[in-house]
């Protein structure tokens, strides 16, 4: 299993950014961890060894800072991001980013995105009996660059299983009802075999009872079709997401 991978967020009690990050990670395999009191900031910090840090002005004092660029320097896939507006001491090379107030989740969700360390070309596995959903990805997706993307598609669990032994993809786009082995078995047997590859769940409709015995195997993003997270970019920022928190390193 890969380590865990933690998100800090540093703000004043009260302030709405705590339960806005906290449902924006909920898809993924990341441990959001809250600090409101600055004089615990840096306590935390070392021993939660935070992945991404979102923090208020507040609490980011000359030594904060300087224990986010020796961060920085030793782990290039770290981030730290801004939460309000900057004051003087805070330099614009030692933040990767910065929020001033809460926004949409979809505008959020690509600034945040496009800020990611990623790796140059990203393997996706499409698993759908509807052969127009890989047509439309692979359209959409292919001829990207920063990153590129390899798209390989199968049309059941069974030959989704075969397409992984060939290659490890680096996150699973994935239908449930499909012939000859469903999403649901293809998913339990997933995570018997590669626990660590993020899946995003991409169905027409679902039962409550389907996706509790989904979620009895692990915790996959859940899109449904049709929804407005279900758009083309919205998906491409989630794979993103995943692909940065779902990475071995």
């Amino acid at each position: 299993m890969m380590p865990e991978k933690t998100v800090l967020i540093l703000e004043r009690e009260g302030g709405p950014w705590q339960k806005f990050l906290s449902d924006y990670f909920s898809d993924t395999p990341a441990v959001v961890r809250s600090v409101s009191e600055p004089a615990q900031a840096a306590i935390f910090f070392d021993r939660a060894f935070p992945k991404v840090v979102f923090a208020e002005p507040s609490f980011l004092n000359r030594s904060f800072l300087q224990k986010i660029i020796v961060r920085r320097n030793t782990d290039p896939s770290f981030r730290a991001y801004l939460l309000g507006k900057k004051s003087a001491e805070i330099k614009e090379h030692v933040m990767d980013g910065s929020f001033s107030t809460v926004s949409v989740m979809s505008d959020f969700s690509k600034c945040f995105t496009d800020s990611l360390p990623l790796r140059e070309s990203i393997c996706l596995l499409v698993v759908d009996d509807e052969s127009e959903i890989g047509a439309m990805v692979r359209d959409y997706l292919e001829g990207r660059r920063d990153p590129a993307f390899e798209i390989e598609c199968a049309s059941n669990g069974q030959d989704a299983l075969a397409a992984i032994a060939r290659q490890r993809p680096d996150v699973i786009l994935l239908d449930i009802k499909m012939p000859v082995m469903d999403g649901r078995e293809f998913y339990a047997q997933l995570r018997k075999q590669d626990p660590d590859i993020p899946v995003i769940v991409f169905f027409d409709s679902i039962s409550s009872e389907e996706l509790a015995e989904i979620r009895k195997c692990g915790n996959p993003a859940v899109v449904e079709k049709g929804h407005p997270g279900s758009s083309l970019p919205s998906l491409l920022t989630l794979i993103k997401k995943l692909v940065y928190f779902c990475s071995i390193s």
